[in-house]
């Protein structure tokens, strides 16, 4: 049977103050990063009654992850997010079983599964994603030499020349200093960045000028989408959510091997393994109401503001209200979700419709499950 849920909160330190507010049911005054709708252990989604109150439970006492193999998050970020990388399917078993073993006494994964994400922007959101050119990347770290004496960056520029992204990343982090770190905008301004990229250097200048990793973001692409556009990372690549607020749907994961822009901890060696340098990040210029199917994506996703959209039993379901209220329509049964809400469909649910009036994401799984 279907299930209503709100999402679970989480306050980071990079999430906008109330951010969430509209949807997590109310300010708190302080930043509010993410809302999980899922049955991750990092914060199952509450179950909510037809009145909207938290009923006690939650959808992890109802399912496992192979019945909800999706976690759902609408994020909204004032301030970069860590610069990190997914492990694939194979590190992150191997790592995980590692950490129980006591052969890995360090906590770095949090669990055995590879995380895949797409985010969708609800509002202009900019981000890092991907290696930058090799030739912006190297001109943009010779405009940081030039403005800092003494600063030798030379055998990161090769590692890039020869295509090596990943070789460049520990001689960045051992060279960085906050004095060179507050000579990012300035050096993307001399090369010739547009000012989004200029200004997004400035936010990392602000935010993080004592921080190791921070010279590393000269090697990542800049991206800015518009409300409806989306990006899919798949496990492998890096990047760094910038400022924002959007939904973000991936596999049932919350494994995060960080490199910089963070206060947790960051682990190196782990992030240079999980990096796969012959992925990209799919960027996809589409619109409201269109479908979004990235190339080996295990979910499809469409906001829809008015229609209906038909989810098939067979496959795990989500839809979540972003505005407005929406209806999940059964063959004998109708459920309506309000903004922050989200109903819940298991591969043994029946067929439903979703009615939009106002905007809804739909989330539906490509893995089909029997019935």
């Amino acid at each position: 049977m279907s299930l209503v849920v709100r999402g679970a909160i989480k306050d980071y330190d990079w999430g906008i103050v109330d951010g969430l507010a509209r949807w997590a049911g109310g300010a708190t005054g302080g930043p509010q990063a993410e809302l999980w709708y899922g049955i991750h252990p990092g914060g199952p989604s509450p179950l909510v009654d037809s009145q909207g109150h938290t009923t006690g439970d939650d959808l992890a006492r109802h399912f496992d992850v192979e019945s909800i193999p999706l976690l759902v998050k609408l994020l909204a970020a004032a301030k970069p997010l860590s610069v990190q990388v997914h492990p694939n399917k194979a590190l992150a078993a191997a790592g995980y079983a590692a950490q129980q073993s006591g052969e890995e006494l360090r906590r770095i994964y949090s669990d055995p599964f590879e995380k895949t994400e797409l985010l969708v922007a609800l509002q202009d959101f900019e981000a890092f994603a991907g290696w930058r050119d090799k030739d912006e990347s190297i001109a943009f770290l010779s405009a940081i030499e030039s403005l800092n004496a003494g600063l030798d960056l030379a055998a990161a520029k090769t590692e890039i020349a020869q295509g090596n992204f990943k070789g460049a990343l520990p001689l960045l982090i051992a060279a960085n200093t906050s004095a060179n770190v507050r000579t990012l905008a300035k050096a993307a301004a001399q090369i010739g960045l547009d000012p989004s990229q200029v200004g997004a250097y400035e936010i990392v200048m602000r935010e993080y000028a004592d921080d190791a990793g921070a010279l590393i973001t000269p090697l990542l692409a800049y991206l800015a989408l518009s409300k409806g556009e989306a990006v899919f990372l798949p496990a492998g690549v890096p990047h760094s959510y910038i400022r924002g607020i959007g939904v973000e749907v991936m596999t049932s994961s919350d494994n995060v091997v960080r490199l910089g822009l963070t206060s947790k901890p960051v682990f190196v060696d782990h992030a240079l393994k999980a990096i796969n340098d012959d992925l990209h990040p799919q960027v996809m210029r589409v619109h409201i109401g269109d479908l979004i199917w990235p190339v080996n994506a295990p979910f499809v996703v469409r906001l829809l503001e008015s229609g209906t959209e038909r989810m098939p039993t067979g496959a795990y379901r989500i839809a979540l209200a972003i505005e407005g209220k929406s209806s999940i329509v059964f063959e004998d049964a109708e459920i309506t979700i309000q903004p922050g809400r989200a109903a819940v469909m298991s591969a043994h649910d029946p067929d439903a419709d979703v009615e939009a009036h106002g905007l809804v994401a739909v989330i539906q799984s490509t893995i089909l499950t029997q019935a």
